[in-house]
C-alpha cells in the first residue's frame, strides 16, 4: 500500500508541475505580459511544494508591515513562480512588489 501511494504522491506532483505551467490564469497581470495562476492551480502548487503560501513569502521577505491594496496572484516569469502585490509600505509609498514564490527574493519588473 505504501509503494501504490508514493507512486500517488510522484504522479501528482509530475501532474501539478505541468499544470503550474500549462494553464496560466486571465488576470491584470495578464495584461502587463506575465502570465498568472488561477487561485486553485496556486493552491494545489502550495499544497504540493512547490511554491510557499504568501504570509509565509510575506515573513521571508521582511514585508509584514506593508498594507496590501491588491490581492497576492502567482504569476510566471521566464519559469518561475512569483507572486505579484500592489503594497502600501509603512511610509506610505505605493509600489508593486514581486516575490520569488519560493524564497521570497525581491525581484524587479
Amino acid at each position: 500500500m505504501y509503494g501504490v501511494m508514493t507512486k500517488f504522491r510522484t504522479l501528482l506532483s509530475i501532474l501539478m508541475a505541468g499544470a503550474l505551467m500549462a494553464f496560466p490564469a486571465i488576470s491584470p497581470a495578464s495584461a502587463q505580459g506575465l502570465e498568472c495562476l488561477s487561485n486553485r492551480q496556486v493552491q494545489a502548487a502550495i499544497e504540493s511544494g512547490q511554491i510557499l503560501s504568501w504570509p509565509k513569502i510575506k515573513r521571508l521577505a521582511g514585508i509584514s508591515d506593508y498594507e496590501e491594496v491588491s490581492g497576492a496572484q502567482v504569476c510566471m516569469i521566464e519559469g518561475v513562480a512569483y507572486y505579484v502585490v500592489n503594497v502600501i509600505s509603512p511610509d506610505g509609498e505605493a509600489t508593486k512588489i514581486v516575490l520569488n514564490a519560493i524564497d521570497g527574493t525581491q525581484e524587479v519588473l
